[in-house]
Formats: C-alpha cells, sequence, structure tokens
C-alpha cells in the first residue's frame, strides 16, 4: 500500500511538472511580443515609466483561437487596437497612461482531449470535471481560457511588486471575458475593466446546434463572483455572433456594470477582424470613442 500511495505521489507531480513545463515553453514563444507599446504600437522599454505610483496601467489582453492553436500575436486582430493605443500617455487628473500589451496565447487542451470532453458530454448529457489527460490532469483546467487568466493573474502580481498601483484591465472577446473574470475574483488587485465584446465559447448557431457550447458557457459564467464584480464598462453589438448586449444581461443587470450599446454607433465590421464582433478593433471604433469618451469618463469615475 505505502509503494502504491509513493507511485500514485509520482505520477501527479510529474504531470504537474509536465504541465507546468509545456506552459512554460508556450509562454516563453508569445511573451516576445509583450511588451509596454505607444499610440504607434511600438514597443518600449520599462526604464521609460518614471513614475509608477502616478501611472494607470491598462493590461490589454487578445481574444482567442482554438484550444490547440497557439494564438501568436503578430496577427492584426490580436495586437492592441487603434482605441487602446490612443489612450498611450493621456492624463487622467494626476495620473498618466501607459498600455501594457500582454500576449497570451498558450494553447489549452489538444483536439484529441477535446473530443474526448465531448464525447463524455454526450454520454451523461453534462460537463464532467472527472476526464483527464494521459498525465490525470483534468481536462476543464487545460483549457486555454483557464491558462489564459493565469497568465494576466501572474503578470498583474508582477507589476504590483514592480510599484505599479493602479491597474486597470482591457481586452476583446476571450480577453475581455478573462479579464472580467478576473476582476470578480480579485477585486482587490484591479481597480476597473474595459472589456470589448466578451466572449467564453462559440458562436450563438454553434451553442444551439450542440449543447455542449451552451455548457462550457455556463460553467465560465459560474467561475465568476458576480456578486463581487465591479467597476467593470462592457461594449457589445446586437449583430455580434457571439454575445449581444441581450445575452451579456447576466452582466448589464449589475448595477457595478456599465453596458455600452454599440449597435448604433455607425460602425461596421470588416471580414479580417471577425465582421461584428471586431468592430471594436476597428479605427471606426476608436473614431466614435474619441467622440464618446466613453473609457476616458470611466476612468476619470474611477481615479
Amino acid at each position: 500500500m505505502k509503494k502504491l500511495l509513493i507511485f500514485l505521489v509520482f505520477i501527479i507531480f510529474s504531470s504537474n511538472v509536465y504541465a507546468d513545463a509545456k506552459f512554460a515553453k508556450d509562454l516563453k514563444k508569445v511573451s516576445k511580443d509583450s511588451g509596454f507599446v505607444d499610440s504607434k504600437g511600438t514597443i518600449y522599454p520599462i526604464e521609460q515609466i518614471s513614475n509608477k505610483e502616478n501611472t494607470i496601467l491598462i493590461i490589454y489582453t487578445h481574444g482567442s483561437d482554438v484550444d490547440w492553436v497557439l494564438d501568436k500575436c503578430s496577427k492584426p486582430w490580436n495586437k492592441p487596437p487603434p482605441v487602446i493605443r490612443q489612450l498611450h500617455d493621456q492624463k487622467i487628473k494626476k495620473f498618466q497612461i501607459k498600455i501594457y500589451h500582454l500576449c497570451s496565447g498558450v494553447r489549452g487542451w489538444t483536439e484529441k482531449e477535446r473530443s474526448k470532453m465531448w464525447k463524455a458530454h454526450q454520454k451523461s448529457g453534462k460537463l464532467s470535471s472527472d476526464v483527464t489527460d494521459k498525465k490525470n490532469v483534468p481536462l476543464m483546467q487545460k483549457r486555454k481560457q483557464v491558462l489564459k487568466q493565469k497568465v494576466i493573474k501572474e503578470k498583474i502580481d508582477s507589476f504590483a511588486k514592480q510599484g505599479f498601483e493602479n491597474i486597470v484591465l482591457a481586452g476583446h472577446s476571450a480577453g475581455a471575458w478573462a479579464s472580467i473574470n478576473l476582476k470578480s475574483r480579485f477585486s482587490e488587485k484591479i481597480d476597473g475593466v474595459i472589456a470589448f465584446h466578451p466572449a467564453f465559447t462559440g458562436t450563438f448557431k454553434d451553442r444551439k446546434d450542440w449543447p455542449w457550447w451552451g455548457d462550457i458557457r455556463s460553467y465560465g459564467i459560474s467561475l465568476m463572483k458576480l456578486s463581487s464584480l465591479g467597476n467593470v464598462l462592457v461594449f457589445a453589438h446586437d449583430k455580434d455572433k457571439y454575445e449581444t448586449p441581450e445575452s451579456l444581461s447576466f452582466l448589464s443587470s449589475l448595477s457595478s456594470v456599465k453596458f455600452i450599446d454599440l449597435t448604433n454607433s455607425g460602425c461596421k465590421g470588416k471580414k479580417k477582424l471577425n465582421l461584428d464582433h471586431g468592430i471594436p478593433l476597428t479605427k471606426c471604433f476608436a473614431e466614435y470613442e474619441a467622440t464618446n469618451k466613453n473609457i476616458v469618463r470611466y476612468l476619470e469615475e474611477i481615479f
């Protein structure tokens, strides 16, 4: 019995080491695209920021592809959009805004592992936290969204140790969803969230055709501590194929969430930016915000 227990401990430890090593390897590949960026998206060194206490640090996180693909930030839809870059060096009362582009595109479960989860769902009619990989790691812990949140959380902690006291998360799609989730769970570390078209799973059609996606989405909502959520700014559009103002009512119904409906903004989606889902990534939206100043007013309310 003692030998069996030692063997089981070794297996669990080895699986965690393997998972951590793979995570670190993936993160190393994409981290070269992370950094402080100016209004043109050019990366500059942290040494240029002399007064961290009076800096509003906006950490921007991109959306995600399927779990088994490494999200490289060289793609147009993964770079900080004009609406975020134009905030660089703006003054909010006594504070100055700086932007950090966080490339968080680590891989999640493999295509085979996703199929394994899918088949388990078909058999039982619900998600299962008991399904594991060959190393005995629960597959629900390996989903890209979970690992993305780990990357963001570690970066927040790192910046806090370096002296940044005013941290706001910003993100698009999966990056926006991850930012909201983290704000709900670590509100003491995050002053606010700017969420552009938050999304966690497939499209409305995906969720209609395959209930699995609907359950994944419900699981994502269950991870949020909505009662603790505060100081969040959400943008949505009723032609978005992933989430709309109506489907995000679990957020808009909260008094602590400021909700902006972009349906009548006059901006149109572009095919290369995933149509209406990518409207916040366009120059049109940056111009819309420069006029309406929703983000600036939101930051003024916080700080």
